[in-house]
């Protein structure tokens, strides 16, 4: 009898056991590396499960999408999120990229924000307090999805980690880079994120009242050398200007000019490399 028992509890406890594996075999669970990668207001799609991700505290996102048949792009700063969802094996249930675009644009639409393409994937909506892009890359035309991507950027200034010690490096160089002066692409409208970077120059010159600059923009040699050169004048002049009417600096002490792509820090083949090039210097007169 005591052999019957433990010979059926194998049996059963084999079973449970096959059947579990069984469940699981259809169902791939998220990658680990990848722990909390979604926006806590922003699910998934049912049957999908999260192969990949890229996500960062803050990041510059480019974000290109399509309105009667004309690119447009939106650069902006903040906490980035970029998941790639992949469907479970043995998920039986078709969802056609049209109806994945269709959900999220339904999401959207309820909370009031706005559908910005006319595809439906790309999206701009205020969240908890933010501003929020969101936008959602499919194969187009599938009528079976096996996987889709969303990238979210909820944007925020960045937490500026680096202090440069102008009075040190100025007294040391004659001169100091300053890497947190943001500006769109192409342009010289000065973003607000810069106000940290902009503090450091006021402050500089508040305590040194004798002291005499020269802004001077520096880019990348992405583009003409003609259109940079222009570019560098203008953001550099931007800078002067915000410092006298803004930080109330004295005209007398302040002159502007831009190099353009002639002085770079280091090489311009990566986009690291094209990154550090592209600064302010704090010249001394």
């Amino acid at each position: 009898m005591k052999n019957f028992i433990n010979t059926n509890f194998s049996i059963t406890m084999l079973f449970v056991i096959f059947m579990i594996s069984f469940s699981l075999a259809g169902f791939a669970q998220d990658t680990p590396r990848c722990p909390n990668a979604e926006p806590t207001y922003l699910n998934r799609m049912p049957g999908f499960y999260i192969s990949d991700c890229k996500n960062s505290d803050f990041n510059d996102a480019e974000f290109v999408y399509w309105v009667d048949g004309k690119p447009n792009k939106i650069n902006k700063g903040g906490k980035y999120y970029d998941v790639w969802y992949r469907k479970n094996e043995g998920e039986t249930k078709k969802f056609s990229s049209a109806q994945i675009n269709q959900n999220y644009y339904n999401a959207v639409i309820k909370i009031k924000g706005t559908a910005l393409d006319n595809k439906k994937t790309m999206y701009s909506a205020s969240i908890n307090g933010k501003e929020v892009y969101i936008q959602v890359h499919t194969a187009e035309n599938s009528t079976d999805a096996g996987s889709y991507r969303i990238e979210v950027l909820e944007v925020a200034a960045m937490e500026q980690n680096i202090v440069i010690n102008l009075d040190e490096a100025i007294e040391r160089d004659g001169k100091a880079a300053i890497y947190g002066i943001l500006f769109d692409v192409g342009k010289s409208d000065i973003k607000p994120e810069s106000a940290e970077a902009l503090k450091q120059i006021t402050d500089y010159l508040t305590a040194n009242p004798a002291v005499k600059i020269i802004v001077v923009g520096h880019t990348d040699n992405t583009g003409t050398y003609a259109g940079n050169l222009t570019l560098s004048k203008d953001r550099a002049e931007s800078i002067k200007n915000y410092l006298i009417n803004t930080s109330k600096i004295a005209a007398l002490r302040l002159m502007s000019e831009g190099v353009g792509p002639l002085c770079p820090v280091t090489t311009n083949n990566t986009e690291d490399g094209r990154k550090l090039n592209r600064r302010v210097e704090i010249v001394k007169q």
